[in-house]
């Protein structure tokens, strides 16, 4: 049986006057779920759909972005097209905003989902939704590994 899979993108886009705004990215999956906070820039989120747009253009396809900084909180996306129908595999590895306790060592963690270009499509269309001050959300839906 597959099960359902998630990517979500979070954030109000608010900043003071810096241009950094707080996104909140996770992913779930039957096996595992993972969430982190990162700073980016307020288009950051644009960023991110204007590279996916038309998502794969190729079996060859492969895409690697990243939310955040490493040692603050970050999210490395990396999607790449499993087959000849477009079927694209994500993967998103998660880096906590903090080293815990008094080590330098953060919490991380790889998830894997599959989806389908339309997926793709849906949260880039999400992405574009974003408006500053208001509570926004992508997702981006498909199945497990």
């Amino acid at each position: 049986m597959t099960m359902h899979a998630v990517l979500s993108i979070e954030g109000s886009l608010e900043h003071d006057g810096d241009e950094l705004v707080r996104f909140h990215v996770g992913m779930t999956n039957e096996n595992f779920a993972a969430r982190t906070s990162t700073w980016g820039n307020v288009d950051g989120h644009l960023q991110l759909a204007s590279a996916l747009e038309g998502f794969p253009a190729s079996s060859a396809s492969t895409l690697s972005y990243t939310l955040g900084t490493p040692g603050t909180g970050s999210c490395e996306l990396e999607f790449f097209c499993l087959d000849a129908l477009g079927h694209v595999g994500v993967w998103a590895t998660f880096e906590s905003t903090y080293p815990v306790a008094r080590s330098s060592r953060h919490e991380a963690s790889s998830l894997f989902m599959r989806c389908d270009p339309a997926s793709i499509d849906e949260f880039v269309a999400g992405l574009r939704r974003f408006v500053s001050g208001s509570t926004n959300r992508a997702e981006l839906s498909g199945f497990g590994p």
